[in-house]
């Protein structure tokens, strides 16, 4: 018991001391920011060792066994969460501050506490000083307040993602010219540059300066098209495939004139 009461207050301790870090102690390490370093990792085993907390408490012989794992690694994923909150609210400062994404996160800070304190409870009636109603009423609430950390998680994460990126992805989406004129080839001709590039696909001209260092295959395939018609080489990468057409569609800004 001894062992167990001293696991479970240094990991008690080290999440209180983590808590009252100053602001900022999370901010970044070097010229990064510490937040997207730290996020992904609560994403991941705050939900794992959640789910991982269930089959331990129908099964008592593996609690045995494993509760000091499952307390160490408790312990670590809730200073992970501390962490995960102070080096957002750091890095609010830099970019703004994302309301929705926030407050699901102050708000699994809390949970993640809630949670290694009420295993740490219920494994002391369950092992240490054994209570039938005790533990039975502990493991429920150890159990709804594990689900809960995994929903909770899942709105972090999934609130975090459409901060970041869903005003850019469906920008990226948008089409950079309304109107469709002409072109001749030689116009096309003019725009063979890393900085003007111009390409002709299938009878249409297409601007791709702005693709060159999105092409998930690198610049140099965006390269080689520049200034020319470019319509073999694209049937020869993507003939058929539908995401690389409707991205190139983004870029159309007119027709070959003959």
């Amino acid at each position: 018991m001894k062992r167990f009461i001293a696991t479970a207050l240094t990991g008690g301790i080290v999440i209180i001391g983590v808590y009252f870090l100053p602001h900022g102690t999370w901010a970044s390490l070097g010229q990064l920011p510490m937040h997207p370093l730290i996020v992904h990792g609560v994403v991941v085993l705050l939900p794992l060792i959640g789910v991982a907390l269930i089959p331990l408490l129908f099964n008592r012989r593996w609690l045995s066994r494993l509760h000091y794992i499952a307390l160490i690694a408790l312990a670590i994923v809730t200073v992970a969460v501390l962490a995960a909150a102070s080096s957002g609210n750091s890095l609010a400062a830099a970019v703004g501050l994302p309301e929705e994404h926030a407050e699901w996160g102050n708000i699994l800070v809390f949970v993640a506490m809630a949670l290694y304190g009420a295993f740490v409870i219920y494994l002391f009636f369950a092992i240490y000083l054994p209570s039938k109603f005790l533990s039975q009423l502990l493991g429920l609430i150890v159990g709804g307040v594990a689900i809960g950390s995994v929903i909770l998680t899942i709105l972090v994460g999934h609130s975090g993602a459409t901060s970041v990126w869903e005003s850019k992805y469906a920008s990226s989406k948008v089409p950079i010219a309304l109107s469709q004129d002409k072109f001749t080839i030689d116009e096309v001709r003019k725009h063979a540059s890393p900085e003007d590039c111009w390409t002709v696909i299938d009878g249409y001209v297409y601007e791709m300066t702005s693709f060159i260092n999105r092409h998930p295959a690198g610049s140099r395939a965006i390269l080689r098209l520049c200034g020319r018609d470019g319509s073999n080489d694209f049937r020869e990468e993507h003939s058929g495939q539908k995401e690389p057409n409707s991205w190139l569609e983004t870029l159309r800004i007119g027709k070959l004139k003959n």
